[in-house]
């Protein structure tokens, strides 16, 4: 018996095609491409610049093992880079402190925003 079983689905015309759809254009893409822990650390500078205190990496590892048992710096700071390289998150300029501190870029928040109402939906606390 043949393994074929397509049952109506059709290739694209090329091996290399995307769906039509593809790239979403509402920033699905830019959250499902961050790992869980960058997801968490947007979460986290959101929360301390929303509480009014610093987001310095020792802060920001601080909240972060509110669910992670241990965060290492050697885990979160290139993390942070990455974050700042997707432009989501800023280093804070503050040239007397001789530590970096982070601050939400305009697109981290939007992407949050996004995310948050998206489940919101989800969960029938809001309607689309």
């Amino acid at each position: 018996m043949p393994d074929h079983d397509s049952r109506g689905l059709e290739s694209p015309a090329r091996a290399d095609a995307s769906p039509p759809d593809y790239p979403p254009k509402d920033g699905r893409r830019a959250w499902i491409e961050l790992t869980a822990f960058q997801r968490d650390c947007l979460e986290a500078v959101a929360r301390r610049e929303r509480d009014g205190k610093r987001c310095y990496p020792s802060g920001i590892t601080w909240t972060l093992e509110r669910r992670y048992p241990t965060v290492s710096r050697a885990r979160l700071e290139p993390n942070l880079r990455a974050l700042v390289g997707r432009d989501l998150l800023a280093e804070r300029d503050d040239s007397d402190d001789r530590v970096t501190a982070y601050r939400l870029t305009g697109a981290g928040r939007a992407l949050l925003i996004q995310r948050a109402e998206r489940l919101a939906v989800l969960c029938d606390l809001r309607h689309d």
